[in-house]
């Protein structure tokens, strides 16, 4: 059972670190920010997963365990748990809805987050007070209330995450980014009342797997969706070869474009130098810079490759 154990945490490592890549491709493809925060918390998910494996592989060691050692993983992995919902926190806020939309659930949500740290760091100094051993935690989690109400707060926070990623995606973000956040959302929706369900299970004395979690496959949902957003990615741009005969109209109106500036992206798809672009539309080299300074401005790009990305949907 050990060494199956160990086997199925190899290949969660592995597509842990396929997702992190497919990630780290996507970012260097579209400069977004939003990508540096989803690769810092691909970063900590991989993170607290291995201390986690490390702890059940210390403890199911024959023989008598290293409570030192057990214990200071147990205090990193409650550090790097709360360090993940600060991250996550900082997305929220990124990626709070504009003004047009009702505000009230994304306020909500940070406050469940804010609330999951609280109880994260919680466990964390806990932890540390507690010594080597860890034996303060150990028997403050044994608490039906406090292990109830800690599993309640992580489904609140983490529905009100995907509710915001499925709804409130600023349209000015790339269409495989938007669908990337939405697909993101979808997975976290489904998965958020995991980890109470496994309380309540636990709680009623019925016999769980110590070494797997729901949360294992809701880790294994996230990568797929990752690596599926970066083949799709890379996939549209070989088949479109970079040409571009239209802006799409959503693009258009999500970024604020003028007719004269979607017909130069046009262009600019086509190859075409500045002087030619001023040659065919009968204006000066100099108003055309002017008009692909304004698209470089409206589209958040600093290259010509860059606004092509960020302009198809």
């Amino acid at each position: 059972m050990q060494n199956f154990i160990m086997v199925f945490y190899i290949l969660f490592f592995a597509s842990g670190f396929m997702g992190g890549a497919a990630l780290v491709l996507m970012r260097i493809r579209l400069r977004n920010r939003l990508l540096s925060y989803l690769l810092s918390i691909q970063a900590l998910f991989l993170l607290g997963m291995a201390l986690v494996m490390f702890i059940y592989y210390f403890q199911s060691m024959p023989g008598d365990h290293d409570e030192g050692v057990i214990g200071l993983l147990l205090f990193l992995a409650t550090g790097t748990n709360t360090a993940l919902w600060v991250l996550v926190l900082l997305l929220m806020r990124r990626m709070l809805p504009p003004p047009s939309l009702p505000r009230a659930p994304a306020i909500l949500g940070q406050f469940f987050v804010s609330l999951v740290i609280l109880k994260s760091a919680a466990n964390m100094g806990m932890v540390f007070l507690a010594g080597s051993s860890g034996g303060g935690i150990i028997a403050l989690t044994g608490v039906r209330g406090w292990n109830l109400a800690g599993h309640l707060l992580t489904a609140l926070a983490m529905a009100s995450f995907g509710l915001l990623a499925i709804r409130s995606v600023n349209a000015r973000e790339p269409a495989v980014l938007r669908s990337l956040l939405k697909a993101y959302g979808l997975c976290t929706l489904v998965f958020a009342p995991a980890g109470f369900l496994e309380s309540l299970i636990q709680s009623a004395g019925i016999d769980w797997l110590a070494a797997f979690s729901l949360d294992h496959l809701y880790y294994l949902a996230w990568n797929m969706v990752s690596m599926s957003a970066a083949m799709r990615l890379f996939r549209s741009v070989g088949e479109g070869s970079g040409i571009m005969e239209a802006v799409p109209p959503e693009r258009v109106q999500a970024l604020g474009l003028s007719p004269r500036e979607a017909e130069i992206a046009v262009m600019i798809a086509h190859g075409l130098a500045n002087k030619e672009i001023a040659h065919r539309l009968f204006i000066s080299p100099a108003t055309v810079r002017t008009h692909i300074y304004n698209l470089y401005q409206k589209a958040g790009a600093r290259s010509r490759v860059e606004l092509l990305n960020k302009l198809r949907s």
